[in-house]
């Protein structure tokens, strides 16, 4: 299990019942993070497939979208490259044998991104390339627990510029990250052909 402590968070452990972190999140207690790795790349798929379901509902206008099967093709194709760099996390939310949650990041040296021109940053920026909880588990602060552990696991590195992406149309996602303190820093703008 990945063990963090963070101001104001809690351990999450294995057990019965409920537990009231103090941010106010009810969080079941039965819900464990551990560390993964490139083995548990396959496990990932429904769990992102869900998140290319929401990216569909959030934005239905950029329709159409891929398939469910094209979008694990690409985005396992990217989490394997991912992994062969060696600075590659996954944290994992399991409730009981099933997976619930996950939370990947990689790093990258500042002077790889589009920062390096405009912004003072350290070296090395995390970039939370994926989090996705399952749809009928979401709002129960499970998200929230990854991103703390996250953030632990950058300090523990000694990391603290952090980028994560967001469709603009996905409310619930960027509420949560503008409550952790992350800011729109760069916006993309598309022009999909018949769109």
């Amino acid at each position: 299990m990945f063990h963090y402590s963070g101001s104001g968070s809690q351990i999450v452990k294995q057990g019965s019942g409920e537990h009231a972190d103090t941010s106010g999140t009810v969080l079941p207690m039965d819900v464990t993070l551990s560390s993964g790795s490139a083995a548990d790349i396959p496990g990932l798929e429904s769990l992102w497939v869900s998140v290319h379901h929401q990216h569909q509902a959030s934005m239905p206008e950029l329709s159409p979208y891929v398939s469910d099967e094209t979008t694990w093709r690409e985005r396992r194709t990217l989490y394997e490259e991912l992994f062969a760099k060696p600075d590659t996390f996954l944290l994992l939310a399991s409730q009981g044998d099933t997976l619930v949650g996950y939370a990947l990041v990689h790093m990258i040296a500042a002077s790889d991104t589009w920062t390096g021109d405009t912004w003072v940053t350290g070296e090395t920026i995390a970039e939370v390339e994926s989090i996705a909880v399952a749809p009928d588990h979401r709002g129960a602060g499970i998200g929230t627990k990854l991103l703390d552990a996250v953030d632990a696991e950058l300090d523990r590195r000694g990391i603290h510029d952090v980028i994560i992406g967001a469709l603009p149309g996905n409310q619930g996602a960027l509420r949560l990250y503008e409550r952790r303190g992350f800011r729109p820093t760069w916006l993309y703008l598309s022009r999909f052909q018949r769109r």
